[in-house]
């Protein structure tokens, strides 16, 4: 099946507007974490309390890792959720050089209307899409992240 020129300028506009609605789209999840009760914290603190969440007693190097950062970059995050009381450092009773990094009472409860937030976004989309299309939008968002 051939393509004509003006069709293929057409697909590529409609391509371009897909990902303009996409981009609103995450805006708006994003205003959505930003506000209430997660109004006080950044994007990229939210991040790094999601993370620590999802790997307990990491290190600050594997969290390094993880993002692609310099532990530098890292440490400079953490120490600013250690002064907001969400994260704590605990030192290994094997080798005091490492530290592992969990989530406070405060944390717990920021990580937990953080999930809410995502539940929400999740059960409206879950409620426009059917099954095959949630498999096809998983499998398109995973081709396109490898760009």
């Amino acid at each position: 099946m051939n393509i004509l020129p003006g069709e293929r300028v057409h697909r590529e506009l409609e391509l371009v507007e897909s990902m303009d609605k996409l981009t609103t789209f995450t805006r708006k999840f994003q205003k959505q974490l930003l506000s209430g009760d997660l109004k006080d914290y950044t994007l990229r603190q939210l991040y790094y309390i999601e993370l620590i969440n999802k790997n307990r007693g990491i290190s600050i190097s594997d969290l390094a890792r993880i993002l692609g950062v310099k532990k530098s970059t890292v440490s400079v995050a953490i120490n600013q959720l250690i002064d907001l009381e969400i994260v704590e450092k605990t030192q290994s009773e094997r080798d005091k050089r490492f530290y592992y990094l969990e989530l406070t009472l405060k944390g717990e409860e920021i990580i937990e209307k953080h999930m809410q937030v995502h539940k929400n976004t999740i059960k409206k989309i879950l409620k426009i899409l059917n099954p095959e299309e949630v498999d096809n939008f998983i499998d398109i968002v995973n081709k396109i992240s490898t760009l």
